[in-house]
């Protein structure tokens, strides 16, 4: 989308876009970063998949204590490939010494034979008409080797870092708000109320300057709902619909501030916001009015931050009466704020 004259127009022109989103038939969410070297999560070396849960925090710290640089793991199965499968045509071969890590294996069992299957066997037997309620779960410790113990394994993939600065608003928002952003977050972005800090990867994993800064002000715009600040449900209470109306609100929000950005939204940026309301619109179903009330929040925290970083002067009721009315007319809602308990807007 091309840059609007001003603020408000480009604010209202999102909303528009926002509020239309269900009916658009668009493409995923990409995450706009890579994950470079020590900062990948453990993962298999042959199939890519991520270890999760206790695995991925018990394979993360045997590979801290044993100094093992390659976040890959590999079974002894996957190391001989007898049937090669695996690695054909590549000759792999366990280092003398090394000792295996054990990690917990989940497998659907086959209440009939009794027999263990593959994952891909189980997705088979359903296809061919076998119902959920004949396998049950069952689990195993499987021992699994780091790549730096196999000779013969590919060398790890590395992605280069971009040269990627943090915006002047960024730096202004951090300052001013007194919430530190740390480029520690290894492969996530998250903001932490304990803490009230944000954690993101660092800069030059991601595509672009765009992605970079506006993946910051998304965490920063959670900050906000800080029980200190705009004591967002979804933050001082996070249950799981509150956690999906805040990750719209915090999405929405990053969209508005980003006119502010010295690098311009395009319009790949713009489908991977839609793409990100989308989703978290998909598991909240039940409430239609939940994305009419994530833009209001979304303009209310857009108005505060913008105050913080000294691009506006303060206002007393947090918005503009422009802002508000363009806002409302695009959401086909009618004139005049709404008013809850204590004649306080409804945010």
């Amino acid at each position: 989308m091309a840059r609007p004259a001003d603020r408000e127009s480009y604010r209202r022109e999102l909303s528009e876009q926002f509020a239309r989103v269900l009916e658009e038939q668009g493409p995923s969410w990409k995450k706009v970063w890579s994950e470079l070297p020590g900062t990948f999560a453990p993962r298999n070396a042959v199939t890519g998949s991520r270890y999760n849960g206790i695995n991925s925090v018990h394979l993360s710290l045997s590979a801290a204590e044993h100094g093992y640089p390659d976040p890959r793991w590999t079974t002894m199965h996957q190391i001989r490939d007898p049937d090669g499968r695996y690695h054909p045509g590549s000759a792999w071969h366990l280092k003398k010494g090394s000792r295996a890590e054990w990690v917990e294996y989940w497998f659907p069992r086959d209440t009939k034979t009794g027999f263990g299957l593959s994952w891909e066997r189980y997705r088979d037997a359903l296809k061919l008409g076998r119902k959920e309620q004949e396998f049950f779960l069952d689990t195993r410790f499987i021992p699994v080797f780091n790549a730096s113990q196999v000779e013969g394994i590919p060398p790890l993939e590395t992605v280069p870092e971009r040269r990627i600065a943090e915006d002047a608003l960024i730096r202004k928002l951090s300052e001013n708000m007194g919430v530190p952003v740390f480029q520690d977050g290894g492969g996530e972005a998250y903001y932490s109320p304990s803490q009230d800090t944000v954690h993101v990867p660092r800069a030059g994993s991601f595509s672009s300057e765009y992605a970079f800064n506006v993946t910051v002000l998304h965490e920063l715009s959670h900050a906000t709902g800080h029980p200190d600040r705009l004591n967002r449900p979804g933050i001082a209470n996070p249950t799981k619909e509150n956690y999906a109306k805040e990750e719209l609100v915090a999405e929405i929000c990053a969209c508005f501030l980003g006119y502010g950005l010295e690098t311009e939204m395009l319009p790949e940026n713009l489908d991977n916001h839609k793409a990100y309301v989308r989703a978290w619109l998909s598991a909240i179903r039940s409430d239609p009015g939940c994305l009419p009330q994530a833009i209001r929040e979304a303009q209310h925290a857009a108005d505060y931050m913008d105050e913080l970083s000294g691009r506006v002067p303060e206002r007393k009721a947090g918005r503009t009466a422009a802002a508000e009315t363009g806002l409302r007319a695009s959401l086909g809602l009618p004139d005049g704020p709404d008013r809850g308990k204590g004649g306080e807007p409804c945010l």
